[in-house]
């Protein structure tokens, strides 16, 4: 890895946030990196897989509750009941879709009716909105809040979000496997474009009395076309079967290790005009119910506030993502990724890059899709997909020491620019 070496200067256009880099095993960096890995150690060693509403999850909030109380803050916990997956959701959505290819011959009405709800409502699975959360099993989970008052006026308010618990596996997320992800899922979508416009032909066509020929052969193509969702179906079956959670050192013990220690720095010194909010939600792989019990009980004292979400910041240099989503994408708040461009430009050896969000509904996405002013800041190294995602080797040896400190360092630096009136829109 390279040296990121970034300089003090006294400036109020730089940000004063500094580390080098060093070598992994040099002593002196690992006595100096205990305290900013030992969350991430614990979370994914020590307790282990954190699903949503697992024992492991609860063990994890006592644990944070604890580190907090330490540095002498006043930890909030909120609990409240969530999906432990949306896995069977989004069986159910292409289970629709299949079945309404299926029974085209048997009752055109029955067909016509499911592919179109089908594809509604795969279209709120991909904006996030799960339609079927309420038919799944669920469990107790809770978010952590703890608050940071400024020493003088408030001017802003800025909230930092980890989330606790570790996401369910499944065959699709090996390593060579995982790299056919996008393609098969840009494949599964266009695939149920496709199907809902060729099942409203088909219906158009029985209506209008076309020749049954031709109806056969339109539904012949709708067989073909159906067998990409039919195989995510049984996808998304196993996942929900046979999926376990993984240990979830970078995903995401990172995070929260490094919003400790967030916490750990500005419980020693105050921000001047930046009220802080850190907040360890849980849930994030059930609908991501903790983020949305947060926004929701506090949407009038944050109205107007910044979000950064710390998401699997344990290997590589840090990453900031300009667009999430997947069929909507949605842009980052402008200004938050023009100031970390700033801090990247001063201090390039941060190794900052823009990247678009992909692969999955991040926090950060569910932000940006209400309006939010929000960033997601992750990590990542040369590889398009995070080393070891959502595998069972996503565990402590998962996670770089250097690598935390360096996005503690690149989260405080963000920190300190926003208190001395550094966010800008240009």
């Amino acid at each position: 890895m390279r040296d990121a070496q970034v300089d003090g200067s006294t400036e109020d256009s730089r940000p004063i946030v500094h580390h080098t880099l060093a070598r992994k095993d040099d002593p002196k960096t690992n006595r100096r990196d205990k305290g900013i890995i030992w969350p991430a150690r614990h979370l994914s060693r020590d307790i282990g897989p954190r699903p949503p509403g697992s024992s492991g999850e609860r063990s994890a909030s006592r644990f944070i509750e604890k580190e907090l109380r330490s540095l002498d803050l006043e930890p909030e916990s909120d609990r409240f009941r969530t999906p432990v997956t949306t896995a069977w959701s989004k069986s159910i959505v292409h289970l629709a879709l299949v079945i309404g290819v299926l029974v085209f011959p048997a009752s055109s009405h029955a067909s016509f009716a499911l592919v179109c709800i089908g594809f509604v409502l795969f279209l709120f699975e991909e904006h996030g909105r799960s339609p079927f959360a309420w038919l799944q099993p669920h469990a107790q989970s809770v978010n952590l809040v703890t608050r940071i008052h400024p020493l003088k006026k408030t001017e802003r308010k800025l909230v930092i979000l980890a989330h606790m618990d570790s996401p369910r596996s499944a065959f699709y997320y090996k390593p060579g496997i995982v790299r056919l992800y996008r393609t098969a899922f840009l494949l599964d979508s266009l695939c149920q474009i496709l199907i809902f416009m060729l099942s409203t032909v088909l219906y158009g066509g029985y209506l209008l009395s076309m020749e049954q020929d031709k109806l056969s052969l339109l539904w012949n193509v709708s067989l073909v076309v159906v067998i990409p969702p039919a195989l995510a179906l049984l996808g998304l079956l196993y996942k929900s079967i046979l999926g376990k959670a993984t240990p979830g050192g970078n995903d995401n013990a990172s995070g929260v290790a490094v919003l400790e220690q967030i916490a750990r720095i500005y419980s020693r010194r105050a921000p001047h005009n930046t009220e802080l909010w850190l907040v360890f939600t849980g849930a994030s792989d059930g609908d991501s119910s903790g983020l949305k019990r947060f926004i929701h009980g506090n949407r009038a004292q944050l109205k107007g506030a910044y979000y950064i979400v710390l998401d699997q910041v344990g290997h590589g240099f840090p990453v900031c993502y300009r667009r999430e989503g997947r069929l909507m994408p949605f842009r980052a708040n402008r200004q938050l990724l023009n100031l970390a461009r700033r801090i990247s430009d001063m201090h390039a050896n941060y190794g900052l890059e823009l990247r678009r969000n992909f692969l999955y509904l991040s926090e950060g996405y569910q932000l940006l899709s209400r309006g939010r002013k929000a960033m997601t800041v992750s990590s990542r190294d040369k590889s398009r997909y995070p080393r070891y995602w959502r595998w069972r080797k996503d565990d402590y040896d998962n996670v770089d020491p250097r690598t935390l400190r360096l996005s503690a360092d690149f989260i405080q630096a963000m920190v300190d620019n926003m208190d001395r009136g550094n966010l800008k829109k240009k």
